[in-house]
């Protein structure tokens, strides 16, 4: 059931796509906070389509791959993130190539859910300790890829020419780079919540190890964001969130933090 809810909300992305290029854009956001201008008009045709992406990905998170306890189901909590800041974020983000970028680390996130063999869960610990690094853990995904959608902008329009209509359509790079740095530093108080419990939980461990990588990535990415450079952005801070990104993606997906049934 969770493979056919997956390949509709696949058919979803696909036709919202289709209709931004055959309708047209419903225009640029503001490079900037939301203004009056934006807040007035709050609902657009596109919001529909977003809505019932939501709502099915409420349905897949209700079959037993959506469980959070598998690393499918934590890819799925994910994702159901992302798609909230898609649909409420046209107000405060960049510009519309940015939730583009986001609909896309989405419909990657969809087809490894898709493909992913299903894990067992186990039922849920009755210790808070297990439930805290899960909670946590999660809620820093979710921030962390967003992070990570705004640094993806970032390298794409460091990248494109300045001839080329990639360069125009994406945002400053300072203005990319700060909103991932929002992101990445409302992260690190879930994320250290996280890495925090996973070690008093299991010690040493892969997960622990690298979760605890992950994190260090984020922080060391926030400093180096707050010093003062020549060309007024921050490369090396994008690289290291989205660094920290692929790695809790490759956590999820090998199954590493899925919670084994209990024996």
């Amino acid at each position: 059931m969770h493979k056919v809810l997956g390949f509709l909300v696949a058919f979803l992305f696909v036709l919202e796509e289709y209709f931004h290029h055959r309708l047209g854009k419903a225009g640029r956001l503001s490079s900037t906070h939301a203004n009056s201008n934006i807040l007035k008009n709050n609902f657009d045709r596109y919001d529909l389509l977003r809505i019932l992406e939501l709502l099915l990905l409420g349905l897949l998170l209700s079959t037993s791959e959506g469980n959070p306890t598998t690393g499918g189901g934590q890819l799925t909590v994910v994702l159901t993130g992302l798609q909230f800041a898609r649909l409420f974020g046209r107000r405060v983000l960049s510009r519309w190539s940015v939730l583009g970028v986001v609909q896309a680390f989405e419909m990657g996130l969809l087809l490894t859910v898709i493909l992913m063999p299903s894990h067992s869960p186990g039922g849920y610990p009755p210790s808070p300790l297990p439930l805290l690094a899960l909670l946590g853990g999660i809620i820093y995904g979710v921030l962390v890829s967003i992070a990570a959608a705004f640094s993806l902008s970032y390298g794409i329009r460091l990248f494109a020419r300045e001839s080329g209509g990639l360069y125009h359509n994406f945002p400053p790079l300072a203005d990319s780079e700060s909103w991932a740095y929002k992101f990445s530093m409302f992260s690190l108080l879930p994320g250290i919540t996280g890495a925090a419990s996973l070690f008093l939980l299991n010690g040493i461990s892969l997960l622990s190890v690298f979760f605890s990588i992950s994190f260090i990535l984020q922080f060391v990415g926030t400093m180096a964001y707050r010093k003062s450079t020549y060309n007024g952005h921050h490369p090396l801070s994008n690289s290291l969130w989205l660094i920290s990104f692929l790695i809790l993606y490759l956590l999820a997906v090998t199954g590493i933090t899925t919670i084994s049934p209990p024996v």
